[in-house]
């Protein structure tokens, strides 16, 4: 009997590691996540596939905040991962690209996975190549079809901070010469929050309101700094500055934390 409680430990354990793969970079299903910018109206959306046709796609403007979450045609996703693993300017490894002068265009910051490396792209989309610029043009379009997402509470995302930001980080949150990071073990209690550090850039889905609760809670909890929506974890692995985005629109919070 003694066997068989060991035995069903580790496979609750196995199960719960399991649900945890898609978080893993080593294990992640392929996918790519995106923003595209214009230079001219300021406005954004966010794009995100995965080779098995699974998207997101969040536009926000003045007048709309709408997301979209469904599948697309697994061609339509098989050709742009083509398209990802042949671009020069990704595989350069570059993480910026200098902007054209006068380029009035659309800018894409791109996030994707390249030999079981992360790596991060930003250039104007017209750099990227005649097919690359097709490709994800059907993506977008067939995203753009998909079905309103009504049940998500928000998304969240994490960015490194680096250079001035993070002396900044640094010199104003620094007791006795040095930041406090914030403990691993901590962190992982929280798993949107482990996801977003493990893969910077990304929106991770807050599914419900129960998620979101929880990730206040910690920020609540830490006496993080920023405001509600935006703020700042100190790790081992980097310090972040994460923001929490609306998945439709709601009236913004504004109340700051210590």
């Amino acid at each position: 009997m003694k066997n068989l409680a060991i035995i069903a430990a580790l496979a609750v354990s196995a199960a719960a590691f399991a649900a945890f793969k898609p978080y893993d970079q080593g294990a992640s299903v392929k996918a790519a996540w995106m923003t595209v910018s214009s230079l001219t109206t300021g406005q954004e959306y966010s794009l995100e596939v995965a080779q098995d046709g699974k998207t997101m796609m969040r536009e926000e403007s003045t007048e709309k905040l709408v997301t979209r979450r469904g599948t697309i045609p697994q061609q339509l996703a098989r050709d742009f991962f083509r398209e990802i693993n042949s671009s020069e300017i990704i595989n350069s490894q570059n993480t910026r690209q200098s902007k054209l002068v006068f380029y009035r265009g659309e800018l894409l910051r791109i996030s994707a996975y390249l030999n079981g490396e992360l790596t991060l792209t930003e250039a104007p989309l017209n750099n990227f190549g005649e097919a690359f610029a097709h490709a994800f043009g059907e993506v977008k379009k067939a995203a753009a079809a998909l079905p309103r997402e009504t049940a998500l509470s928000g998304f969240l995302r994490a960015e490194p901070l680096e250079g001035e930001e993070l002396d900044a980080f640094r010199s104003k949150n620094a007791e006795d010469g040095e930041v406090r990071n914030i403990e691993t073990r901590d962190i992982q209690r929280v798993k949107p929050l482990l996801a977003a550090i493990k893969e910077p850039r990304r929106l991770i889905p807050l599914e419900n309101e129960t998620a979101l609760k929880e990730l206040q809670d910690f920020i609540s909890a830490h006496q993080l700094s920023g405001l509600r929506t935006i703020f700042y974890v100190p790790s081992t692995r980097g310090t972040f500055r994460c923001q929490i985005l609306d998945a439709a629109r709601r009236a913004p919070a504004t109340e700051k934390l210590k």
